[in-house]
């Protein structure tokens, strides 16, 4: 299986995740191609991790579409605020069981357990996402953690699970166990801040609407791409018009809102 995607060589890249304008710096990067090597190598099971809004769901959203667009099943589910059962009807569904267990957990446990052993059965590799599992409820997690721990002897599963970032760097025992790898995300450098800041331009046909603010922003984003977004969209929005550019002024503000705006997803 590969998983090689067209430009990523290169270190200033686009992701694109549905509608969401996102800018692959190096770590992005390396974090898609070690889970590549997660799938392509039998793995059971990988963790993601990082601070908060430096791109984990975007990058787990691209990564599934590339395991889909190469004909690799590929589930993926945001388990935040669900709890065991939601969770379960959610991943039968999207395994293309007919359920009749109407909310009945030991029900929906034996029928995703069985789609699941049919595909091992078939030798087909199946890709589960979750992300956000810390804001999943305790028994999500617990059901979580016994389907991607249980006995597979053909390795066609690979499970890849993602924190929210909330407690980051700490990573609960029970997860690093199970894992047999760990995918962090990191900040952007400040090479890469002005790199993104820039292609928001550059799409918005224009380019020079930062000038002479540049190190202000790139400081003010703090390699963050969720706030380097947030910066982007507010300050396009004050230098309003194709030739407008910032004021002092206009800086001045934008800086004080970020500062009681900051990203806490």
């Amino acid at each position: 299986m590969s998983i090689a995607r067209e430009g990523l060589e290169s270190s200033d890249h686009i992701l694109s995740a549905g509608d969401s304008h996102f800018f692959a710096g190096g770590v992005h990067q390396e974090a898609m191609a070690r889970l590549e090597h997660l799938v392509e190598g039998g793995s059971r099971c990988g963790i993601v991790v990082g601070p908060r809004g430096t791109g984990k769901s975007t990058v787990l959203n691209v990564f599934a579409q590339d395991c889909r667009a190469i004909g690799c099943e590929t589930v993926a589910i945001d388990v935040t605020g669900r709890d065991g059962v939601e969770f379960l009807e959610r991943l039968s569904q999207r395994l293309g069981v007919t359920s009749r267990a109407r909310g009945r957990a030991s029900a929906l446990w034996t029928e995703v357990s069985d789609a699941l052993a049919g595909r091992e059965r078939a030798g087909q590799h199946c890709v589960l996402v979750i992300d956000h599992l810390d804001r999943a409820t305790r028994d999500c997690q617990q059901l979580v953690r016994r389907l991607s721990t249980r006995g597979s002897g053909r390795n066609t599963e690979t499970w890849i699970l993602a924190l929210s970032g909330r407690s980051f760097p700490m990573v609960p025992r029970e997860w690093r166990e199970c894992s047999d790898l760990r995918v962090e995300l990191a900040p952007l450098s400040p090479l890469e801040s002005h790199s993104f800041l820039q292609s928001m331009l550059i799409a918005a046909g224009r380019p020079n609407a930062f000038e002479g603010a540049w190190e202000h922003l790139v400081a003010a984003g703090r390699g963050i791409p969720a706030e380097l977004r947030r910066i982007g969209e507010l300050s396009l929005l004050v230098a309003d018009g194709p030739q407008s550019r910032l004021s002092e002024e206009a800086l001045a503000t934008i800086l004080s809102e970020l500062r009681g705006l900051r990203f806490s997803a």
